[in-house]
Parts: C-alpha cells; structure tokens; sequence
C-alpha cells in the first residue's frame, strides 16, 4: 500500500503548475490592460510625430507621457467648462419646455406634459437581501 503523500503529490503537482501558468497570464493580462490608452487622436498624432521626427524608444515613451497629462489637463477643462455652462442648459431647458406647452401643444396635451414630469414610483419595494 503506498503512502498517502504518494496518492496526492501528483493531483498537488499539476494544480500548483496550473495555478501557477493561470496566475502568469492573468498578471499578464491585468499589466496591459491596468495602462490607460491614449484617446484616437492623440495616438494618431504620437505615432505621426515618432515617424516623422524619427524618434527613438525613449523619446517615444516620453512623448506618450506627455500626451497623456496633456489629455489629463483637456479631460479637466473640459469639465470645468461644462460645469459653467450648466446653469446656462437649465435656462434654455425651460424655455424650450415652456414654448412647447404655450406654442405648440393644446390644452389637454399639457395636462398630459404634466404628468410626464411628475416623478412616478419604478420599484414599488426595496428588493429582498
């Protein structure tokens, strides 16, 4: 009769090398994807500034770098503009409703405007946990 350890160390041996070739492509896999990709155009125009000035590997990451805090800083001033502009929507939204109702729409299409707006119930209980 052969020793316990015998009978497990083979099933032990292949799941240790399974999980371990698992974990390798997983790493692999979350490596290049946990990197943010350039936006179309900025690529577009890194891989034309590399050609075009003949770039090497360095200066090509570097260049990469410094068009992603480019897009860091456009992402930030786009937002800080669209929240000055906010209060500027909410002013044309309610001219636009308000000429729909009194220009456009009849009395009882109004009422029924109305009611639209009118917050309504999507789930009539929490669900269960």
């Amino acid at each position: 009769m052969r020793a316990p350890w015998q009978r497990i160390l083979l099933p032990a041996l292949v799941t240790f090398l399974a999980g371990f070739l698992v974990g390798q492509a997983i790493q692999t896999t979350e490596s290049s994807e946990g990197l943010e990709e350039l936006p179309a155009d900025l690529l577009a125009y890194a891989d034309g500034m590399i050609e075009a000035l003949s770039l090497d590997p360095d200066q090509a990451d570097d260049l990469r770098i410094l068009l992603f805090h480019y897009e860091r800083e456009r992402g930030r001033l786009l937002e800080r503009r669209l929240a000055e502009v906010d209060g500027e929507w909410v002013d044309l939204d309610q001219r636009f409703e308000s000429l729909l109702a009194t220009r456009i729409l009849r009395a009882e299409q109004r009422r029924a405007a109305d009611t639209l707006r009118q917050p309504s119930t999507v789930a009539l209980a929490a669900a269960p946990r």
